[in-house]
């Protein structure tokens, strides 16, 4: 039999999400605006507006529309045509333009001569005009003039909204900007009717063979206000969607620990047996039908206010990692992030220590929990997104570090604790660590140059940052929590622990990053962990999703794209439950 060929084979699209309005809670503004101006803008009412501004209206394709549009081109056109009526609009455009100036630096003139530049530009293009246009004393009387020329002349108000615009994005800062233009596009095409619909919209954009991995959101939890729809609704719609799509969709299950922590006997969605600890079987449970019906991996997001450490998460990570299951992660920072008020017991990391005090005087060396500063939840998030925060997971000494905290030591017999070792340990976990750090830590690996943690990548290929030694010292521990760049962290990951993936989802929306992944995956270590992704719809606010894969695809060429878009992904999605 002839073996297919690469493009034959098609590849798969690794983070995808297809969840609707009815998915996200109403009040999404919250901690984006002040309060209580967060509670007028609903979620339900904001995507309203958004999809009148963006959709054309129902009577957009009539006859009488068509034909107001003709009349509107023939109206310009016939300007256009005429230098008599060119010239007469030129010249319009200029005295209104002449006029607005004028009168509007005649309103802010005190401002004007309170400073020297303020005086010149004054005295180079306003003070020849005194002679010519009348005065106006009363500002009132000005301030109306200028509203009725802005009425009056549409290029007027078109040239007002530019320059407040530019204004507007000089203040927020790029950074900002971007920010919102992501919580824009979310609401935006999350406004969809059905995840079917959104769907629909994602795989039109993909060659016939392409299959897809939809990642869920249970955003239930994120103190918010009310989910319209029931997360449980969600999957079981998203099921239905798999079932119709049996080979195309691979949907992911998202687990969120407080769902766990409030789960009732009647109707559980994680129930285990564990009588067999080195087996450990699901019961009867939401999870293991959604595992059953052709689920084939988990997602969380810790950025929505927990570690990926949690109690309630550790004995299905021992279950994912006695049967090989996929899990895909947040980490990143973003738009969606815990909006509530921040815990007392947030100010430290449960795990990770710092040393405060060196030994002096007499004095012993003072040890206490990573001190966590940051005020705003937006800020905060990537306390709880931080890549560090898996080796908790993958390290035995920090797992048992954490079965020895009050609150997990009734786990402790699942993983075959004593004070000398575990029996059972969670190293050879699969997790994704999604969009490899964000675009953001792309920057910083990029800039720096005399960092040594962010060219230990690039002249210790074999280590990496070698961070199972390394963080044995608090003072690096406390380097690479703080600032060393999740980059390198992520690759050094990659590096040193036999099932940890990436994906490029959203991060390398920019060309400019593509250079950086096609060196990256020359590393014999990582060419094998990382998978493409776009995070589908969120990225569309940067290019479309075709553009996204046509541009990675031809950048990186054939046998690299081959391994991001389709060995990778395989090798990931595998596992003893889904094959």
């Amino acid at each position: 039999m002839a073996k297919k060929s690469k493009e034959s084979l098609g590849f798969i699209n690794s983070h995808t999400h297809v969840f609707t309005k009815d998915h996200v809670p109403e009040h999404l503004a919250r901690q984006f605006v002040p309060g209580p101006i967060y509670k007028w803008l609903k979620t339900s009412k904001v995507i309203s507006k958004l999809k009148k501004y963006y959709e054309p209206t129902e009577d957009h394709y009539s006859y009488t529309q068509r034909n107001k549009r003709w009349d509107a081109y023939q109206s310009k056109i016939k300007i256009k045509r005429n230098p008599i009526l060119r010239y007469s609009v030129l010249f319009i455009k200029i005295l209104s333009w002449l006029l607005f100036v004028y009168y509007f630096f005649q309103l802010v003139k005190p401002l004007l001569f309170k400073s020297i530049v303020g005086k010149i530009i004054y005295g180079i293009i306003l003070f020849p005009l005194d002679y010519i246009l009348p005065l106006i004393e009363s500002s009132w009387n000005i301030f109306v003039l200028l509203f009725l020329i802005a009425i009056a002349f549409k290029f007027v108000r078109k040239g007002i909204w530019k320059l407040l615009k530019s204004r507007f994005i000089k203040i927020i800062g790029s950074d900002r900007l971007e920010y919102l233009l992501r919580f824009e596009n979310l609401l935006r095409y999350s406004g969809y009717a059905s995840q079917g619909e959104i769907f629909k919209k994602l795989k039109q954009q993909y060659p016939p063979n392409t299959q897809f991995v939809v990642l869920p959101m249970d955003m239930e939890f994120m103190e918010a206000d009310k989910v319209p729809e029931p997360y449980i609704k969600q999957m079981d719609d998203l099921m239905i969607l798999k079932s119709n799509n049996k080979d195309v969709i691979f949907p992911f299950v998202f687990v969120d620990p407080r769902r766990i922590e409030n789960q009732t006997d009647e109707d559980p969605f994680f129930k285990y047996d564990a009588t067999n600890p080195t087996e450990i079987k699901l019961e009867k449970c939401h999870l293991k039908t959604y595992l059953d019906g052709g689920a084939c991996g988990i997602k969380i997001y810790p950025a929505l206010g927990y570690y990926p450490f949690d109690k309630n998460l550790l004995p299905l990570w021992l279950y994912c990692a006695q049967n090989e299951i996929p899990i895909t992660t947040h980490c990143s920072v973003g738009p969606i992030f815990y909006r509530g008020e921040k815990k007392v017991e947030w100010d430290r990391h449960p795990i990770f220590e710092e040393v405060i005090q060196n030994e002096k005087d007499n004095q012993p060396k003072k040890i206490e929990k990573l001190r966590l500063q940051q005020i705003k939840n937006k800020d905060f998030q990537a306390n709880f997104t931080h890549p560090l925060n898996y080796t908790c997971l993958l390290l035995p000494k920090y797992l048992k570090g954490l079965l020895e905290l009050k609150e997990y030591k009734h786990l402790q017999f699942l993983f075959g604790y004593s004070k000398n070792k575990l029996e059972r340990n969670l190293s050879t976990l699969k997790i994704n660590l999604a969009h490899y750090g964000g675009s953001e830590n792309w920057d910083v690996f990029l800039s720096k140059d005399r960092e040594q943690e962010a060219n230990e990548i690039l002249n210790k290929p074999n280590t990496g940052l070698n961070l199972a030694s390394d963080l044995l010292n608090l003072a690096n521990l406390y380097r690479h929590w703080h600032y060393t760049d999740w980059f390198s962290l992520i690759s050094s990951m990659m590096i040193e622990f036999e099932n940890v993936y990436t994906d490029i989802s959203y991060t390398t929306h920019e060309n400019k990053y593509l250079n950086l992944l096609a060196e990256i995956l020359d590393h014999p270590k990582v060419e094998n962990k990382v998978l493409f992704g776009t995070d589908f719809y969120v990225v569309s606010n940067q290019k479309t999703e075709k553009q996204y894969w046509i541009d990675m695809k031809n950048m990186m060429g054939s046998n690299k794209w081959h391994s991001l878009s389709y060995k990778n992904p395989k090798r990931f999605l595998y596992h003893k439950v889904f094959k």
